[in-house]
């Protein structure tokens, strides 16, 4: 990788010492309100299987399929738009990727069999994949380094909150109008395309990776609100940085990184998209619900997994994402055992509860850990990767659970509760900490070996031999 511009780490120093004003605001808003709808298409599937599966007259094992479709499509988008993201940029991948899951969500409602609907809903994936690593990297890069870890936490919030919305919208139109309505409400995220043309420059951050000095000062202006950072040096050469390669995600700097993040992810979304796909149709099939009690559940349920991901974003910073983490593993894997097997309504209110409290939580302090694990050059190449497993897991378990589905609760939530167990016996073994660094800190560790740049280190006052 080529020196990194002096230039550019004031630039980066200049970002990271903002105070957060009303421009952080927008930025924060319009990436929370997309991860919000990335949500809510994603999981309008869910409300709508139990209606699929009773009027196509489907077998558990078929509708496995259909939820799985989603997150085959995440796969593809997860790594094509990872990659291109260190690209084209965080902005224009930001457009298209919301443009395809809008579109191709709608035309869901227009499937007449299982595989329409299949090919579909794989389309849709390949947008909501795609856009959580432009959207992760594009907001950590705009917030400034003493609160990223909080903001972060905080923008995680709104998955649920895309969720909760897609659970009042069922219960709205599914009774009158039937699921092909409610796949009507997944165009309304196309509105954001426009927002963010209107609104939102490039990330400083992307830009000054590319060598693209003035264009990243103009948006410097813009989230600083005027104010802009003194060059150290007017004489310093702008040297544009190569294109990331993902071979550099398996190198001696971030191979351990790699490994763990992408661990981590794919136990995590083994059990959390397993769980938030089947559970509409587990609670009429196993809990006997209503398919408006189902609806109802789930929005408390969902209201759980906000406090969950807000209760977490209070204490990442202090707890560090290893304990955050670990805690959370811990919570979401006895509570899966407790609420499989519940057969009272009190207990399956209580106990699934606890769940959505843990298994959100954590799903938020990942979304806070991985953004700070890359540097610009390679932040939604790396994010991207790691999601891509998260998206095996995320087609791969649906379908699983669609055949331990005529076995029992007991098979179901004992495999849901391995995976979070999983995900943190992997957290506990790499031991990787991220809390409170600069958000290039991965970069400079490689980078000081190869340039000594011992006045930057000063002046971030940190040991830059960061742990590979």
């Amino acid at each position: 990788m080529q020196q990194p511009v002096q230039e550019g780490f004031d630039h980066v120093r200049f970002l990271d010492g903002l105070k957060l004003n009303r421009r952080h605001g927008t930025v924060f808003a319009v990436c929370a309100a997309g991860f919000a709808f990335d949500a809510l298409d994603f999981q309008i599937m869910a409300m709508a299987a139990p209606s699929i599966l009773k009027e196509w007259n489907l077998k558990p094992q078929q509708l496995g399929f259909i939820l799985s479709a989603t997150g085959a499509g995440m796969l593809l988008g997860a790594y094509l738009f990872g990659i291109l993201g260190d690209r084209i940029g965080r902005r224009r991948g930001f457009q298209i990727t919301i443009a395809i899951f809008a579109i191709f969500s709608g035309l869901c409602g227009l499937a007449q069999n299982m595989n329409q609907l299949i090919a579909l809903r794989f389309m849709t994936g390949i947008g909501i994949g795609g856009f959580i690593p432009i959207d992760t990297a594009m907001m950590s890069e705009y917030m400034p380094a003493r609160r990223r870890g909080q903001l972060m936490a905080w923008f995680a919030l709104f998955f649920p909150v895309g969720g909760l919305i897609a659970a009042f919208a069922a219960r709205s139109i599914v009774p009158d109008w039937g699921w092909r309505a409610l796949f009507a409400v997944g165009v309304t995220p196309a509105l954001l395309v426009f927002i963010v043309r209107a609104f939102v420059p490039e990330s400083p951050r992307f830009l000054l990776s590319k060598g693209r000095v003035e264009e990243a000062e103009r948006s410097i202006r813009w989230i600083s609100r005027g104010a802009s950072p003194e060059r150290i040096s007017e004489s310093t050469p702008v040297l544009e940085t190569p294109s990331a390669r993902i071979s550099e995600l398996f190198g001696a700097t971030y191979l351990k990184r790699t490994v763990m993040l992408t661990g981590v992810w794919f136990f995590w979304a083994f059990s959390y998209f397993g769980l938030i796909l089947w559970l509409p149709s587990i609670l009429t099939r196993f809990k006997g619900l209503s398919t408006a009690e189902v609806f109802e559940y789930l929005i408390g349920f969902q209201c759980s997994g906000i406090a969950g991901r807000f209760v977490m974003s209070l204490v990442v910073d202090k707890w560090g994402r290893i304990g955050t983490l670990a805690l959370c593993a811990a919570g979401a894997g006895i509570a899966a055992i407790v609420f499989g097997q519940q057969t009272t309504m009190i207990g399956i209110v209580v106990s699934g509860s606890v769940l959505a409290f843990f298994h959100d939580g954590g799903q938020s302090g990942i979304a806070a850990y991985a953004a700070e694990l890359y540097p610009t050059l390679l932040r939604t190449t790396g994010i991207g990767w790691a999601n891509g497993a998260a998206r095996i897991a995320a087609f791969s378990s649906p379908a699983l659970m669609g055949y331990l589905v005529p076995v029992g609760t007991w098979a179901i939530f004992g495999l849901l509760a391995a995976g979070y167990c999983l995900a943190g016996v992997v957290i506990a073994c790499f031991k990787i900490e991220t809390a409170g660094l600069n958000l290039e800190d991965s970069a400079l560790e490689s980078e000081a070996r190869a340039c000594a740049t011992p006045t930057l280190a000063a002046d971030q006052g940190r040991d830059f031999s960061y742990p590979a």
